[in-house]
C-alpha cells in the first residue's frame, strides 16, 4: 500500500505582491547581590556584638500542504584591624576563696601546690626567694626599691598548648602599693649568654620594661602585667591610657617590653581594670593559657576578669617557636610583696599525632577510602621539670592519654599499643568514642613513646575531612593537646557513565550503549549519533559536564524517521502579460524550492504532481495550458497525476533545479489566443508524496 502526502500551489498569472513579518525576540535577565560586611566590636574579651546585614538580589509533521499564489513580489570582602578597646572591663565579682593573709608565706590550704625548686634558674637579684620546701616564689618582699626576675631551667615549644596555674599574692597595702609582677615569655639572647641579665628596670618597669632610653628591658618578649600602681604622671606616664582606673586599684594587661615603654599611648593590650584593689591581702587564683593553633596567650585572674592576645607570627615576636617562662617584679617609692604558689606549670609536654594509612608511611595529614586501615600514633615527651622518680611522677600526677575518635573511624579492640607492646585492658578506658589510657605503668620520661591504635575507616563521603587530636592530661586537667592529624576521604580516580540511545515513544535501545570514562573533576562532551531509521530529538540535559561522583548517565532520544515533502513552492507567477494574438508561452516562478526528506531506514518514494483547479477569472476557465517542463520531456499537467521525480534516497533531495525557470525547466504556461481576458487568473496544483516499495 502506498502512502501519499500531498502539497497544493496555488497559480496565478497576475503579479500579486505578498508580505512577510519579520519576528524578533530578546530577553534578559539582571541579578544583584549586596551583601555587607560583617562587623563585631568587642569592648572587653568577655563580650561581642555582631550585627550582620545582608541583602541579596537575584516539529514534526507527516504532510505537508502549501497553497500557492502565483504572483510578483515587492517589497535586530573587610578585614577589620584589631581594635584595642582600654578601659575598666565589666567584671561580674565572683565570691573568693578565703585565702586572705598577713603573711605571703602562709600558703593556701592546697593539696595540689607544687615543689618548684628544680624548676627555674637562679633568680636574678636579691629580692627573689624559694621558701616554703619549694612551695612558695616569693619575687620580692615588702620593701622599696626591689626587682627581682627568675627564669625556667628549659624553655618550652609555642607550638604546642600548655597551661599554667598558680595562687597569685600583691601584698596587703591596698591603695598605696607599688609596682607590681608579671608572667612573661621570653626569648632574650642573653639568656644562654649572659641570664643573670635577663631583667627590665625597677618602678614602672616592674621588672620587665624600659622606663627610659637606655634603661634595661626584656627583649623578645611578651608580658602579662599585675601592675598595683597607675603611672599617669608628665614623668612617669605609661599607664595614661588605661581609662577606668580612677581610683588607682590596678589593672592586668598584656605588654611588649622595649627600648622605651615609657610613651603616653600604645603599651597595652587587653586591658582589665579590678574591680578591687589588686594588693588586698588576698590569694588569687591565676589561669594563663596558651593556645598554639590560635596562636593566642590568654589570661584569668579571679575576681578580676581575663583577656587574651594573638601573637600573629612567633618568630616576629620572639625570634624562635620556643621560649623561656618567668617572673619579673619591683617595687619604687611605694611597695608590695609579690608572691606565687603554682598548682600546675608550663609542661615541656611535647605531643605528636600521626597516621598511616593501610601500614604506609606516618603523616600528620593522609588521604584514604572506605574501609581502610588506620594506624593512630601518639609520640609523647613528658619533661621531667621537677627531677622526680617517673613512677613518683605517675602516682602523683595519674597521667593519661586520650583521643576522641571522629564517628567514621570504628577503634580495632585490643589493638592499642605502646613501644609495640599491647595494653592491659584494665588500663583502657572507653567513653562514647574517646579512647583513654592510663599511663601509670607505661610512663617513661624524658624520652618519646610511641602509643598506637588502629581503627577501620566506615560510611564515608568523598572529599570529607576527618580530624582528631590527642589530649595528655594529669590530675584530670588538660596539660597538652597534639597537633591536629586529619584524613581526607578521597575522590574516586575516575568515574564512568553510560550513553543510551533510546526510542522516545517506546524507550528501546535503538544503538549499543557506549560507556565513558574519566577522572573525577575532567570535562565531558557527549553527542548524538546518526541512528538509521531515527531522527534525533532531544537529551537528558546532560550530554555536556564535569565527570563527578553524582554525575548521571546521558540519555539521547529519537524519533521514528518519517517521509515528507520539507519544501515545496507556495505561489507561482507567471507575471503581467499583454494580451496577444498569439500563444502566450511563459515559465512560472516559484516563491521556494523543492525538497524531500526520507528519514526511514528502508523504503523509497515518488513526487506526483496534478492541477487541482484549472486557471480561471472566474468567467473563463482555461483547461489544460499547463506543463511540466524537464531537460527530458514535456508532460501536461491536468487533473491526473504525473510523476516528477522517484528515488529510494535517504535524508534530503534537492529538486529546487527542477523548478528553475531561467533554463526553461518546471511549470509553463501556454495560453492559446482565444484563451486570453484580460483579468487575473488563478488554480492550483497539488504535489503528492508517495511511499513506495524500494527495489
Amino acid at each position: 500500500m502506498f502512502k501519499k502526502k500531498v502539497a497544493t500551489l496555488l497559480a496565478s498569472v497576475l503579479l500579486i505582491t505578498s508580505s512577510f513579518p519579520v519576528i524578533s525576540s530578546a530577553a534578559a535577565e539582571f541579578s544583584k547581590d549586596l551583601e555587607k560586611d560583617e562587623l563585631k566590636v568587642s569592648p572587653d574579651p568577655t563580650e561581642e556584638q555582631s550585627s550582620e546585614e545582608s541583602v541579596s538580589n537575584e516539529a514534526d509533521s507527516q504532510e505537508t500542504e502549501t497553497s500557492t499564489e502565483i504572483e510578483e513580489t515587492t517589497e535586530e570582602t573587610i578585614e577589620n584591624p584589631d581594635v584595642e578597646i582600654i578601659g575598666e572591663a565589666p567584671v561580674e565579682e565572683e565570691p573568693l576563696q578565703d585565702y586572705t593573709t598577713p603573711y605571703a608565706a602562709a600558703l593556701p590550704n592546697d593539696p595540689n601546690i607544687i615543689n618548684i625548686d628544680k624548676v627555674f634558674q637562679n633568680p636574678i637579684g636579691d629580692s627573689t626567694s624559694i621558701l616554703e620546701g619549694g612551695r612558695l616564689l616569693q619575687l620580692n618582699p615588702a620593701e622599696k626599691s626591689q626587682r627581682g626576675a627568675i627564669w625556667s631551667k628549659k624553655p618550652i615549644s609555642l607550638l604546642s598548648d600548655f597551661t599554667f596555674k598558680s595562687y597569685l599574692y600583691l601584698g596587703d597595702q591596698q591603695g598605696n602599693a607599688g609596682d607590681g609582677m608579671t608572667f612573661t615569655l621570653t626569648n632574650d639572647d642573653r639568656m644562654t649568654s649572659a641570664p643573670d641579665q635577663v631583667i627590665g628596670s625597677t618602678g614602672m618597669g616592674i621588672g620587665s620594661y624600659s622606663t627610659k632610653s637606655g634603661q634595661p628591658y626584656l627583649r623578645k618578649s611578651l608580658s602579662v602585667e599585675f601592675d598595683t600602681y597607675k603611672n599617669q604622671g608628665s614623668a612617669d606616664r605609661m599607664d595614661r591610657e588605661i581609662g577606668g582606673d580612677t581610683g588607682g586599684r590596678g589593672h592586668v594587661a598584656f605588654v611588649t617590653p622595649k627600648e622605651n615603654n615609657n610613651n603616653y599611648s600604645g603599651e597595652h593590650s587587653g586591658v582589665t581594670v579590678a574591680p578591687a584593689n589588686l594588693s588586698n591581702g588576698t590569694w588569687r587564683m591565676l589561669i594563663v593559657q596558651w593556645d598554639a593553633a590560635s596562636k593566642q596567650l590568654m589570661y584569668n585572674l579571679e575576681g578580676v576578669g581575663s583577656a587574651s592576645y594573638t601573637v600573629d607570627d612567633l618568630n616576629a615576636k620572639f625570634g624562635s617557636t620556643n621560649v623561656y617562662w618567668g617572673f619579673t617584679s619591683s617595687t619604687g617609692g611605694k611597695f608590695q610583696e609579690n608572691a606565687l604558689a603554682m598548682t600546675q606549670i608550663p609542661t615541656n609536654v611535647q605531643s605528636l599525632a600521626e597516621l598511616s594509612v593501610n601500614d604506609e608511611p606516618f603523616a600528620t595529614d593522609v588521604e584514604a577510602v572506605e574501609n581502610d586501615k588506620i594506624t593512630i600514633k601518639n609520640t609523647l615527651n613528658v619533661a621531667n621539670e621537677l627531677n622526680i622518680h617517673h613512677h613518683q611522677f605517675a602516682e602523683d600526677r595519674q597521667p593519661q592519654v586520650s583521643i576522641e575518635l571522629p564517628p567514621k573511624l570504628m577503634y580495632e579492640e585490643g589493638s592499642l599499643t605502646v613501644d609495640g607492646k599491647a595494653v592491659a585492658p584494665e588500663d583502657i578506658s572507653i567513653v562514647d568514642s574517646r579512647v583513654i589510657l592510663n599511663l601509670d605503668n607505661y610512663l617513661v620520661m624524658e624520652q618519646d613513646m610511641a602509643i598506637e591504635l588502629t581503627a577501620k575507616l566506615q560510611g564515608t563521603t568523598p572529599e570529607e575531612v576527618l580530624a582528631m587530636n590527642f589530649e595528655y592530661s594529669e590530675e584530670a586537667e588538660l596539660i597538652q593537646r597534639s597537633n591536629q592529624a586529619t584524613i581526607k576521604i578521597a575522590k574516586p580516580k575516575d568515574k564512568t557513565l553510560t550513553v543510551f540511545y533510546k526510542d522516545l515513544l517506546t524507550d528501546q535501545d535503538i544503538a549499543d550503549p557506549k560507556p565513558i570514562t574519566g577522572l573525577i573533576g575532567a570535562d565531558y562532551q557527549e553527542s548524538p549519533v546518526d541512528v538509521v531509521g531515527f531522527v534525533f530529538k532531544n537529551d537528558s540535559g546532560n550530554a555536556e559536564g564535569v565527570f563527578a561522583e553524582d554525575s548521571q548517565d546521558i540519555y539521547f532520544y529519537y524519533r521514528t524517521g518519517e517521509l515528507y515533502i520539507s519544501e515545496a513552492p507556495s505561489q507561482v507567477s507567471f507575471g503581467t502579460n499583454k494580451i496577444s494574438n498569439t500563444s502566450l508561452i511563459k515559465f512560472g516562478e516559484v516563491d521556494q524550492g523543492l525538497r524531500i526528506m526520507d528519514e526511514r531506514k528502508e523504503g523509497a518514494w515518488r513526487l506526483q504532481l496534478k492541477q487541482a483547479q484549472p486557471l480561471t477569472n472566474g468567467t473563463v476557465e482555461m483547461p489544460e495550458v499547463l506543463s511540466f517542463v524537464t531537460d527530458s520531456g514535456t508532460a501536461k499537467i491536468s487533473a491526473a497525476a504525473i510523476t516528477i521525480a522517484e528515488s529510494d534516497q535517504k535524508a534530503e533531495t534537492d529538486l529546487s533545479g527542477l523548478l528553475d525557470h531561467t533554463k526553461h525547466r518546471g511549470i509553463q504556461t501556454e495560453i492559446p489566443v482565444e484563451y486570453q481576458r484580460t483579468g487575473t487568473f488563478k488554480g492550483m496544483l497539488s504535489w503528492s508524496l508517495e511511499d513506495v516499495p524500494a527495489n
